[in-house]
C-alpha cells in the first residue's frame, strides 16, 4: 500500500527523502521510503502487500540514449521501448530490451528500474555488465555497474541511478542471449558476453550469466576457461560449461526455483554460453541472440 507520495524538486531533497524513515506510531511500522519512476516495480505483485512511501523521481532523471566521441550515455529514466528505438542503442542491448515484450510494459519501465531491482531474471544487468558500463550516482559519485552492485542497497549504499556510460570499442565483441518458455515471458535463463579477439585467442573475457543465482553476475571461473585460449566448436563449450572444473565442482551450480529445476538450468546454460561466446564473433562486435522452447 502507497501510504505517502513524494515528488522532490531537486537531487538534495531526494536524496533527504530517501534517506528517512518516518514512524507511523505504535500500532504501525515505519514505513520505507521507495524510489518511484516508472513505477513497474512498485505496481508489481510482488509489493502488493508493502507499505511504502513513494519518493517520485521521474522529474530528476534524465531520459534518452546519446553518443559522444567513444561512448553513449544512457539517462535512468530511459523507457525501455526508448532503448528499442534508439539508433544509437547497440543491438545486443536493444535485444536484451526487446525482451520484455509487453510493449505497455516497456513503454513505462526504466533501466534505472531495472538495475535498482536486480532480479535473476533482469533484463539489463547481464549485457551492461558485460559492457562494463559506468554510473553516475544521485549523490555525484561514479562507479562501475560491477562495483555499484556490490554495495547493499539504499542511499548510503548502492544510491539512485541517474544516468550511465557505455564505452564503445570496435574491438570488442558483445552478444546476449535469453531463455524463456514463451516469448513474451521473462527470461529463465540469460547470458552475455564481451570479448576481443587477439590473434585466434579470447581477451578480456566478461562472461554473465543471470537466473542460475539470485542475480545475474560475472562467472569468474568459466572467464578464466576460456580466457587467452581460441574459441572452440560448439559442442566443446557446452562440454566444458556443463561439466566440472579443476577442483572437481560443477562450473554452473544453478539454484531450483519457480522458473525451473537446477538440473533443468545446468544443461540449459551450457547452450546460451555457446550462443553467446559463438555470436560475439560477429564482425559488427554487437550481435545478439534468442533462445526460447
Amino acid at each position: 500500500m502507497t501510504l505517502a507520495y513524494h515528488r522532490p524538486r531537486d537531487a538534495a531533497e531526494a536524496l533527504a527523502l530517501l534517506a528517512a524513515t518516518e514512524g507511523r506510531g505504535s500500532d504501525r511500522p515505519s514505513a520505507m521510503r521507495l524510489p518511484l519512476a516508472g513505477g513497474t516495480q512498485l505496481n508489481s505483485a510482488e509489493s502488493r502487500n508493502l507499505d511504502f512511501e513513494a519518493v517520485d523521481l521521474s522529474a530528476l532523471l534524465p531520459r534518452g540514449v546519446s553518443r559522444s566521441e567513444g561512448g553513449i550515455a544512457i539517462g535512468a529514466g530511459t523507457s525501455f521501448q526508448e532503448l528499442v528505438d534508439s539508433p544509437e542503442t547497440p543491438s545486443a542491448l536493444r535485444a536484451a530490451a526487446a525482451g520484455m515484450r509487453d510493449r505497455n510494459i516497456r513503454n513505462r519501465a526504466t533501466i534505472g528500474g531495472n538495475l535498482g531491482a536486480d532480479k535473476a531474471c533482469s533484463s539489463l544487468v547481464p549485457v551492461l555488465l558485460a559492457f562494463d558500463a559506468d554510473l553516475l550516482l544521485l549523490d555525484g559519485r561514479r562507479l562501475s555497474l560491477e562495483k555499484w552492485l556490490d554495495l547493499p542497497p539504499g542511499p548510503a549504499g548502492r544510491n539512485v541511478i541517474t544516468s550511465l556510460n557505455i564505452a564503445i570499442d570496435n574491438k570488442i565483441r558483445v552478444a546476449y542471449a535469453r531463455w524463456s518458455r514463451v516469448a513474451a515471458d521473462l527470461a529463465i535463463l540469460g547470458a552475455a558476453a564481451a570479448y576481443r579477439i587477439e590473434g585466434d585467442r579470447i581477451r578480456g573475457l566478461r562472461l554473465v550469466l543471470g537466473g542460475v543465482s539470485a542475480h545475474a553476475r560475472r562467472h569468474g571461473t568459466l572467464e578464466a576457461a576460456f580466457e587467452g585460449s581460441p574459441l572452440p566448436p560448439r559442442a566443446d563449450i557446452e562440454a566444458l560449461v556443463s561439466g566440472l572444473d579443476g577442483h572437481g565442482r560443477p562450473f554452473v551450480s544453478p539454484r531450483d526455483d519457480a522458473r525451473g529445476s537446477a538440473v533443468f538450468k545446468r544443461s540449459r546454460i551450457s547452450s546460451l554460453v555457446a550462443e553467446v561466446l559463438l555470436g560475439a564473433l560477429a564482425a559488427d562486435g554487437t550481435q545478439s541472440t534468442e533462445a526460447r522452447r
